[in-house]
């Protein structure tokens, strides 16, 4: 009896032991995943203003998505999915609680972001995947996510192939995974991995195609934030052409089996600014010797566009070989970005209302893509056509030429004062009483100086009216109704567009 007794108190013991190891267990003991403790899902609170009417705030809407767990204590995720946040929380293990986290470097250029979660335990249990630095072509790949149901879901995809491009919110250049999946439900920043490394971090997809930033841009970035301040990503200052047309190349100077491809624009600001000329032949980018076609053998990504050289790596300067006037020509490009006084038509307004002025009911801004992104994704077709053109063809400044945006009359708020005038809309500014408009700060300056006693805006030839005349005297009086009856607060000059934040 006295044995059994023994017995039963060991088995209980032993059951005891178990069980506190389950509870004391991480959650792949459960049967997860190992990819499950480096995955959160995230959860955002996020809220924009009007593009069209920008001082009215847009209902609140709540997106999902993944973060990736990264060296120092940092969330890897979309710029995409934190863009206009009032919130961000993020839930580990797909279980409560939910932890309140804030993004502390956001590049819409790259499309990335890193947040922080500043309660210690959260981190408990989580842990670091290392970061691929190459995958080939054709290989598979597992995507990772959390589920509002707080299940650990994983599904396959197989790569198709790499090319370049850039986010839809800024023009730096850089390589793109493209490959398909079954796996439907796709949400935002889902994180892909193959053999528990991670290769990649999707950026869109379209039904079974997707496409996503490779994880060798991803431990760049991740390197480049460790940087203060952040210098962040490149991007090319200058235009070019193929040379692959026989007679073209013949009208150079160029031997039929040369490199090279030709420059033919080259901006105010960006990498080549300043240093290359229109007419150089751009022979060769780094390591890279570029094809007529505008192409380089890359080793990890196979045939790509010359362009994807410019940010593959931090370094200050970019070695480049050229023809110029038939002469080779070695130089050292300086690798910079497009400051905001370098866009003509701005390319993105996140986490803050654009400038606006409001005079005799009209609304005026300065030009963003995110205006005309209000027409949807095929904006080059469906938004008003002299808008499009602007941004498609002069987005950027001239070397030479003083700081310019697109000023145009977004709005027409109903009053007296503008009655016979609703055909304004969407009409570019080029002058008001007398003096040319390239920025807001113009338009403003030159209503303090009436003509006659009369306030007269100009527009752009080919837009309907010419010309719009107030009386100068009563306008004051009209805007002060106009603001009362539309509740405009007076703007507030916000702070420049910038590729990028940290808090």
């Amino acid at each position: 009896m006295r044995e059994r007794r023994t017995a039963v108190r060991g088995a209980l013991r032993q059951l005891a032991g178990m069980c506190a190891g389950l509870a004391l267990a991480a959650p792949a003991a459960w049967g997860q995943p190992p990819e499950s403790q480096s995955i959160v899902s995230i959860r955002v609170t996020a809220q924009s203003f009007d593009p069209i009417t920008p001082w009215v705030k847009l209902a609140e809407q709540n997106v999902s998505g993944s973060g990736l767990v990264v060296e120092g204590r940092r969330l890897l995720t979309t710029a995409d999915l934190v863009k206009n946040a009032n919130l961000i929380e993020v839930r580990k293990s797909g279980r409560y609680p939910d932890y309140q986290a804030r993004a502390v470097l956001v590049d819409y250029e790259l499309n990335l972001a890193l947040l922080e979660v500043g309660v210690p335990s959260f981190w408990d249990d989580l842990k670091v995947l290392p970061l691929a630095q190459r995958v080939g072509p054709a290989s598979t790949f597992t995507i990772n996510r959390w589920r509002p149901n707080g299940r650990f879901e994983q599904g396959t995809g197989e790569l198709v192939d790499y090319g370049v491009g850039s986010s839809r919110f800024g023009t730096a250049e850089f390589p793109v995974m493209r490959g398909t999946t079954s796996m439907s439900g796709l949400g935002w920043a889902e994180v892909m991995t193959s053999g528990g490394i991670v290769t990649g971090l999707l950026t869109s997809h379209d039904n079974q195609q997707i496409e996503a930033t490779p994880a060798s841009l991803l431990t760049l970035f991740i390197r480049a934030s460790r940087q203060f301040p952040y210098a962040g990503f490149a991007q090319r200052g200058f235009a070019w052409q193929q040379l692959n047309h026989p007679a073209l190349r013949a009208s150079y100077g160029l031997p039929e089996n040369s490199p090279g491809v030709l420059i033919r624009r080259v901006h105010a600001g960006g990498t080549g600014a300043g240093q290359l000329r229109p007419g150089d032949i751009l022979t060769r980018v780094g390591p890279y010797t570029i094809d007529p076609e505008g192409q380089i053998e890359h080793p990890n990504f196979g045939q790509m566009l010359f362009t994807i050289a410019i940010n593959e790596s931090l370094d200050e300067a970019l070695p480049v070989e050229i023809v110029r006037e038939g002469k080779p020509k070695s130089l050292k490009l300086r690798r910079q970005r497009l400051t905001p006084l370098d866009y003509r038509v701005i390319p993105y307004v996140f986490d803050r209302s654009v400038e606006y002025e409001v005079q005799g009911g009209l609304v005026l801004q300065e030009l963003t893509l995110s205006y005309l992104r209000a027409w949807g994704k095929n904006w080059p077709e469906r938004a008003p056509a002299r808008l499009a053109i602007e941004a498609i063809m002069n987005p950027l400044r001239d070397p030479g030429k003083a700081p310019e945006r697109v000023v145009f009359v977004s709005k027409i708020l109903p009053d007296p004062v503008n009655l016979g005038y609703e055909d304004l809309p969407n009409a570019i500014v080029i002058r008001a009483n007398g003096r040319p408009v390239v920025t807001l700060t113009d338009f403003r300056e030159a209503l303090q100086n009436p003509i006659d006693g009369f306030d007269v805006v100009e527009f752009m030839p080919g837009q309907g009216r010419a010309k719009l005349v107030f009386k100068a005297d009563s306008l004051a009086v009209a805007n002060r109704r106009i603001r009362d009856r539309y509740e405009i607060p007076r703007p507030v000059n916000p702070v420049p567009a910038q590729a990028s934040r940290a808090r």
